[in-house]
């Protein structure tokens, strides 16, 4: 069922084999009951298989049917199940995401077939690449890119994500949707590009691993200054007293601030500096001087 066969202790001979590791960095390593082999490209990747990685290692695999997943730096996950066992049974993708960063892309088989998890919850696809974060609270964070996915937490408080860009959280008790991270600003951001390590830069995988939108999400302009992090674990400023009593003079727009509303800078009533110059080039070389009928055509 995988691409390659790597030289493996008996345990992993009878193991049965779920996808191969087709781009491993440094610092990589697979532990099944309590034998560990350090992982290289064209290693198998088995079933009930511990996947660790160093502050600089990273793991790309892809299974049989075309599902592409990667084990970021400083991250841990266990393959639990797969869709095809060698005994020609049926089975699920599932996956348990334990801490860190992880990519991850639906192949062919039918999307009820995925089986994801967190400490926190579950995660469920539909024709979906996405970015996914788990901190050492359990905290999971999702970064979509296309398709959708809904996410649950152990409690069954759950939330859909649809639209490109979108972040979802679950919690201990609660799942939500925090906003659009191309929306973020300031050290929001830099929170979002600290956790999906790969929306912002995409160099250190291989091309099949790349998803066209990803640097969209992070590394553009902001297009509103609205996100707004539900979480209290991304919360820096301080909660507002209740005790205070709201003015009652209404507030006034500071003219060094910009307005809450978004509106577009008016439109270019005049032409550009260097008109003239183009002007001139033109008139002089295809009208027989600078009284010429020729120039620019806007």
């Amino acid at each position: 069922m995988a691409a390659a066969l790597l030289a493996a202790a008996p345990v992993h001979a009878v193991a049965a084999s779920a996808g191969s590791a087709v781009g491993v960095n440094p610092a990589a390593a697979a532990t099944l009951e309590g034998n560990v082999r350090t992982l290289v490209v064209g290693a198998d990747v088995f079933l009930g298989e511990l996947i660790e990685t160093g502050a600089r290692g990273q793991v790309q695999i892809v299974f049989a049917d075309n599902t592409r997943l990667v084990v970021g730096p400083s991250s841990a996950l266990v393959i639990e199940d797969y869709l095809i066992r060698n005994d020609g049974s049926a089975g699920k993708l599932a996956v348990d995401m334990l801490s860190g960063a992880f990519r991850f892309a639906t192949g062919d088989s039918p999307k009820d077939d995925y089986a994801l998890s967190t400490p926190t919850g579950t995660i469920g696809i539909r024709g979906t690449e996405f970015d996914v974060h788990v901190d050492e609270n359990g905290i999971t964070r999702i970064l979509l890119f296309s398709g959708a996915a809904t996410f649950c937490t152990l409690t069954g408080d759950c939330e859909t994500i649809t639209s490109m860009c979108d972040v979802g959280e679950i919690g201990s008790t609660q799942s939500q949707l925090l906003g659009n991270s191309r929306d973020s600003t300031g050290d929001t951001r830099d929170d979002l590009k600290a956790k999906f390590v790969y929306a912002q830069n995409q160099t250190p995988l291989l091309r099949d691993f790349w998803f066209r939108a990803a640097r969209d999400c992070l590394n553009n302009p902001p297009f509103r200054p609205q996100y707004i992090p539900l979480s209290s674990s991304t919360s820096t400023g301080s909660s507002p007293d209740p005790s205070e009593e709201p003015s009652s003079q209404p507030s006034q727009p500071s003219s060094s601030q910009p307005s809450s509303s978004y509106e577009p800078p008016p439109p270019h009533h005049h032409k550009p500096k260097w008109w003239k110059k183009k002007w001139k080039y033109w008139s002089w070389h295809h009208g027989g001087g600078y009284g010429g009928g020729y120039g620019p055509t806007w």
